[in-house]
């Protein structure tokens, strides 16, 4: 399963520390910095999925970060969630910083959990982005994740049969639906072009999930998501 990976900016480190625990134990992949240009260069380093960042930076310059993620072509999507004790700034924080949400620092961690959902539910929604068990579909850049890794980057062909694919999951889809559905026509040939299709899927997946994808004569094809692999309580292993 996805891990959202969370970057929090604040010189604040009590609140810093307090705030990445509870995401942290919350199933979040959480980094901290404690200024601007530590922020910026975990920016750099790390695919974000959210930026939890401090009105108040006395060591540089809140701004310089928003422009850094607005001007950078990967990161310029990533929802930044702006924190102040101060009411009156989350006007600036939307009109002059772009913000896409605001929280005050004494709301309860849970609620502050409850913004960064919202809006990342949102922005999904507007990036095309898929989620199923261990993998991630942005239609936006046709990436596959697995986890929180790159696992190929598909043609728009490829990534329009495997959201189908996902999408009717675990029922099969025949080859006809297919043609017609990505393709674009159902005609004679067809049926060499779809399966020749699913073959380049499946190199391009790579061996591991390429097996995800199974067919069964006069049904079709399906994406299967293997079963999470759980431990026998303690009382099962010894009997």
């Amino acid at each position: 399963m996805h891990k959202t990976t969370l970057l929090i900016i604040d010189d604040d480190l009590a609140w810093l520390r307090t705030t990445a625990r509870y995401f942290t134990t919350s199933g979040f992949n959480v980094l901290t910095a404690p200024n601007c240009a530590a922020g910026i260069g975990l920016a750099e380093a790390v695919r974000l999925d959210c930026v939890l960042l401090d009105f108040h930076m006395t060591l540089g310059d809140r701004g310089a970060v928003c422009t850094y993620l607005r001007s950078n072509l990967a990161l310029k999507k990533t929802p930044i969630i702006m924190v102040s004790s101060d009411r009156l700034k989350e006007l600036a924080s939307y009109n002059e910083h772009k913000a896409d949400g605001f929280v005050l620092k004494n709301t309860p961690p849970a609620k502050i959990r409850a913004v960064i959902e919202s809006v990342l539910r949102r922005i999904n929604w507007e990036r095309g982005i898929c989620e199923t068990g261990d993998l991630r579909l942005e239609r936006e850049t046709l990436q596959v994740f697995r986890g929180s890794r790159p696992a190929a980057r598909l043609s728009l062909e490829q990534f329009h049969l495997l959201s189908l694919l996902i999408e009717k999951s675990p029922e099969y889809v025949n080859e006809e639906v297919i043609a017609k559905d990505v393709i674009g026509s159902v005609s004679e040939g067809k049926t060499d072009a779809v399966r020749a299709l699913l073959h380049r899927l499946r190199l391009k997946l790579g061996t591991q999930l390429g097996k995800r994808i199974k067919s069964k004569r006069n049904l079709g094809w399906a994406y299967v998501q293997p079963r999470l692999k759980t431990c026998p309580a303690p009382d099962q292993a010894k009997s």
